[in-house]
């Protein structure tokens, strides 16, 4: 079920946004509605799963220093197993099926390159069915959209 957004509860998403430890008071406030009704719209937003509230990481200052992009061929039928097996592996922060050149997408975050290479040897390149895996390591990043998800 897709749930339909107004302006207020665009306004609480995008306030919350700027300032993720805002209360509902300060939001409400903000906003000019009550406490109340900002509790109510989170509510409907989070069981909707239209939103999630947690918390963000940098992942290069809580000691992981190398994100790299796995893009994987994979045997006929076999692409389904290999993301279900490296949505398994800590390391591996988004797994996607793909269309086109590769079957799998994946990001793999570690403490160094030599710990990611590592992991893809010893951990990916031996999982059923993976034919070959490609390694693409970003250098500097224009733009990473830390608020727009996949919640599942």
């Amino acid at each position: 079920m897709t749930l339909k957004l107004d302006e207020t509860d665009t306004a609480i998403i995008d306030l919350l946004r700027e300032n993720g430890r805002m209360s509902n008071r300060e939001v409400g406030r903000a906003l000019q509605i009550s406490e109340g009704t900002v509790r109510q719209r989170l509510r409907k937003l989070i069981e909707g799963k239209a939103v999630r509230l947690g918390m963000v990481t940098d992942f290069e200052a809580s000691g992981l220093g190398t994100g790299v992009i796995l893009r994987i061929k994979s045997l006929p039928g076999q692409a389904r197993r290999i993301a279900e097996r490296l949505a398994q592996l800590d390391a591996c922060t988004f797994v996607a099926l793909s269309m086109g050149r590769f079957d799998v997408v994946a990001v793999l975050v570690s403490k160094s390159r030599t710990e990611a290479a590592e992991m893809v040897d010893n951990d990916i390149k031996g999982i059923p069915g993976v034919h070959a895996v490609e390694i693409q390591e970003p250098v500097s990043y224009a733009r990473h959209r830390y608020d727009l998800v996949y919640i599942t």
